[in-house]
């Protein structure tokens, strides 16, 4: 029980980390359209620790993306502003990104 409990700590301090996501861009220039696969590596980085790789895992209390009914606003929202063991993304992740994040879980349902 401890070591899932020091699992699930290190997920949400990993999730929560500031890091710089400066090394995941979501195009090949800043103000290029937003690339697939950069997309997804961002999706891997920061969101697949708790929602898996394809959306449907709900470790530490995640919602399963792929039957999320949520608005892509509402799902730009949640992103910035977190909610429960989510934390916000606002002051980590730029707005292209957050933009992208938001295109690639739609694309999850």
């Amino acid at each position: 029980a401890s070591f899932l409990l020091f699992i699930a700590v290190i997920g949400v301090l990993s999730c929560s980390e500031k890091k710089s996501v400066d090394k995941y861009p979501v195009s090949a220039t800043p103000a290029g359209p937003a690339d697939p696969v950069l997309v997804k590596k961002l999706f891997d980085v920061k969101c697949a620790l708790c929602h898996g790789s394809d959306g449907r895992q709900q470790y530490a209390g995640a919602k399963n993306l792929a039957e999320s009914t949520m608005t892509r606003d509402e799902v730009m929202d949640r992103i910035r502003e977190g909610k429960g063991a989510m934390p916000p993304q606002k002051d980590v992740l730029s707005d292209q990104q957050i933009n992208a994040l938001s295109d690639f879980v739609m694309t999850l349902r």
